[in-house]
């Protein structure tokens, strides 16, 4: 697909995501959620960044029903894949921005928490796309200037917040599920982004996390699905934890 096709499917897009009354909404953010991955990265570099961004943002700003939100933040984690950045959105809109995280936060908690734990398998691509989010806001928190002290301040405390509710989920994983293998991909998902989020804030968790590491090391070493995920995003904190 070139850059024309791109924008005028992209216009076209904007105009279906106008509103959420009507059956056009999903369609369009189903759509750009199977099309954006798919287009090559010079054709993405030559679409401008506030692409559907206005669009988007006045939705994000809507009262949404939970399956509108959640598609919602998807095509939102399509398009910072591939920018590969969250810096786009902030220099859009940083208000948007934070409120993206803060939803994504909530959505997590949403997940990780429910007490009927099988459910989260239905919504494993939509946990992911709030993972990758995360992801690279935390990138963006430590490695660049797109946002301020105050900014970050605003956000932290529900980052904690679904990092508590990322240790449940890993918790309640590892010790009272039967079926564990069928949880690999999202167990594995979620010691990423908790491993990543350590790596960068060490001692924010550490009184909650570090009695639980040497039991998940254990299990991640014993199921060789797992080992690789977390000796590379658990063992670095063990061992800064150990020789504290």
């Amino acid at each position: 697909m070139d850059v024309t096709a791109c924008k005028k499917l992209f216009d076209l897009c904007s105009q279906s995501l106008s509103s959420t009354e009507n059956e056009k909404f999903f369609e369009a953010c189903q759509l750009l959620c199977s099309v954006i991955p798919t287009i090559s990265n010079d054709v993405f570099q030559s679409l401008p960044d506030n692409i559907l961004l206005d669009s988007l943002g006045n939705l994000l700003q809507c009262r949404l029903r939970n399956e509108q939100r959640a598609i919602l933040i998807d095509v939102y984690a399509c398009l910072i894949e591939q920018h590969k950045s969250v810096s786009f959105l902030c220099k859009h809109n940083k208000n948007l921005f934070i409120l993206l995280v803060l939803l994504c936060a909530v959505e997590v908690r949403m997940m990780v928490e429910n007490s009927q734990i099988n459910e989260i398998l239905e919504h494993q691509q939509h946990l992911a796309a709030c993972y990758l989010i995360i992801e690279y806001t935390i990138a963006s928190v430590c490695q660049s200037d797109d946002l301020t002290d105050d900014d970050v301040s605003s956000v932290l405390p529900k980052l904690i917040e679904m990092f508590h509710g990322c240790i449940f989920l890993i918790d309640q994983i590892i010790e009272n599920v039967e079926n564990k293998q069928i949880f690999d991909t999202v167990l594995q998902a979620t010691v990423r982004i908790l491993g990543i989020w350590l790596s960068q804030e060490p001692m924010a968790l550490k009184t909650v996390v570090q009695p639980h590491l040497n039991k998940w090391m254990q299990y991640g070493l014993n199921t060789p699905t797992c080992t690789e995920t977390f000796k590379k995003f658990l063992e670095p904190t063990l061992k800064s934890y150990e020789e504290d």
